[in-house]
């Protein structure tokens, strides 16, 4: 994965992304917060639901998720939801600070370095912003997460024919259930869609907005959609 964000070479001085003091690898992290990023990475996790797992690690899905199947076809989570990486996501989408986009794009990628070729999709689904929500923050962080993984992986973003219709708003304060109704018609599609697809975004906590933006799919012709993200609320 070297290669993906060799070119990204740093031309100015800077701190460190997280503890601010001296710096730099090439992703802008000092030592001890590199090692310590990196200990984040590989925990084997739910492959339905992308929590991870706990007791055996030969069961690939937790009890919960074989009980109760999700309406998507597997989870693919690179990191959860520490402060220090709810820090990062943060900074990116309220902040603007694009300084941390290559660390963030590298981390998604290097979860999903291992997959084999038929585990690929044919095409990337950015999670959508409605318009109005993408003018109030300037930029939809899902795009970005996902330019990163199209460069490590040779997939197509899909660029056209999907879109969000309702805006939701921030869904931060609602549980589970309520996400599930404000979301309900949330998503549309006005052309058929690849069979393979994988849905890109940048946090995944009670996985609601992945259903309904699966369910869509599903209704426009995709078949397999699993959900890629950068963090997984534990």
């Amino acid at each position: 994965m070297e290669w993906l964000f060799a070119r990204r070479q740093r031309w100015f001085e800077a701190p460190c992304h997280l503890c601010r003091r001296d710096t730099l690898d090439i992703a802008g992290l000092c030592p001890d917060c590199s090692a310590e990023w990196r200990a984040l990475l590989g925990r084997p996790r739910c492959s339905s639901c992308g929590l991870i797992r706990a007791g055996s690690v030969e069961l690939d899905t937790c009890g919960a998720c074989a009980a109760r199947p999700w309406p998507f076809d597997g989870v693919v989570a690179a990191v959860d939801l520490e402060p220090s990486v709810r820090e990062l996501i943060h900074r990116f989408k309220y902040q603007r600070d694009f300084s941390v986009l290559p660390l963030l794009q590298r981390t998604l990628a290097e979860a999903l370095i291992e997959l084999p070729d038929e585990a690929l999709p044919e095409a990337l689904v950015p999670m959508p912003l409605h318009p109005s929500q993408c003018r109030r923050r300037g930029f939809n962080q899902a795009w970005l997460l996902a330019d990163g993984v199209r460069r490590a992986i040779d997939r197509p973003l899909l660029k056209r024919g999907l879109r969000r219709v309702r805006d939701t708003g921030s869904l931060t304060a609602q549980s589970a259930s309520e996400r599930r109704r404000t979301l309900k018609g949330a998503f549309a599609t006005d052309r058929p869609m690849p069979m393979r697809v994988a849905i890109v975004d940048d946090v995944l906590t009670t996985g609601a907005s992945a259903a309904a933006l699966a369910a869509e799919l599903r209704r426009a012709g995709a078949e397999s959609i699993t959900v890629w993200v950068l963090a997984r609320t534990p």
